[in-house]
């Protein structure tokens, strides 16, 4: 698997399960922060190459890979029935997020917010790739992240080990208070069009919406899971400070 950019490349190098075969930097180009790269490379044995900008462009498949390309073997994926053992405190469900850029931001803040893990459907969500790890600014190699077939079918296995099931969803009538942030809570995050689906909708224990007061009817999908994943973190913390 090929990913670029500075910040995923050195995440990459400092992950434990993506570390990269090789690695390509434009030849003549240099920085702190590619400097740093190369360093711990070489202190891993990692090869590090210099090729022409058309080279590394070429192995990125783009021109935003501020001239630096990595080969990993893989992302590293968590088998799903490891992930519901573990039992986290707190668990993201995506299922249906096509767009690389909202997936890779909502991976930044899954991983921001003490993410315990990531179901990711891989039916109806696009895969890990090389542009969803650069927009996760790399936060996509340290999380444990297991694709799923079946959403439903998963929901039910969460509940039987105790976990509270939380939609976000655009026409949910629950607020932010109304969840119970002391249980082990699993947060459902739909796709950019049609949001959580019906079946899914009917197997969650509340649908959350978030209280809209400008002209905008609703926010990007990565931004509203994030305003919800930061509320469940302060609200926890606030309860651990009171205790």
């Amino acid at each position: 698997m090929i990913i670029y950019g500075i910040n995923p490349v050195l995440e990459a190098l400092q992950s434990e399960d993506s570390i990269p075969d090789r690695i390509w930097i434009t030849r003549g180009k240099s920085n702190p922060r590619l400097q740093k790269i190369i360093d711990k490379a070489r202190s891993q044995d990692i090869p590090v190459r210099f090729e022409s900008a058309r080279v590394v462009a070429n192995k990125a498949s783009t021109s935003h890979h501020q001239e630096i390309v990595a080969e990993i073997a893989s992302i590293g994926y968590t088998d799903p029935e490891t992930l519901l053992d573990a039992v986290p405190a707190l668990l993201l469900l995506v299922d249906g997020v096509e767009d690389p850029g909202n997936l890779g931001a909502l991976l930044r803040t899954a991983e921001a917010t003490g993410v315990g893990g990531v179901f990711l459907s891989n039916r109806r969500s696009c895969a890990i790739t090389g542009p969803v790890v650069k927009s996760s600014a790399g936060a996509a190699l340290h999380l444990k992240i297991s694709p799923i077939g079946n959403v439903v079918q998963t929901l039910g296995k969460l509940k039987k080990r105790g976990y509270w099931v939380v939609g976000l969803d655009a026409q949910g009538k629950d607020g932010l208070n109304q969840i119970d942030v002391s249980l082990p809570l699993v947060v459902v995050v739909g796709g950019e069009h049609q949001g959580v689906r019906r079946l899914v909708r009917e197997h969650c224990d509340i649908l959350v919406s978030l209280p809209m007061k400008g002209q905008v009817s609703s926010l990007n999908l990565s931004v509203a899971a994030g305003v919800l994943l930061y509320q469940i973190l302060l609200r926890r913390e606030g309860e651990r400070t009171d205790s």
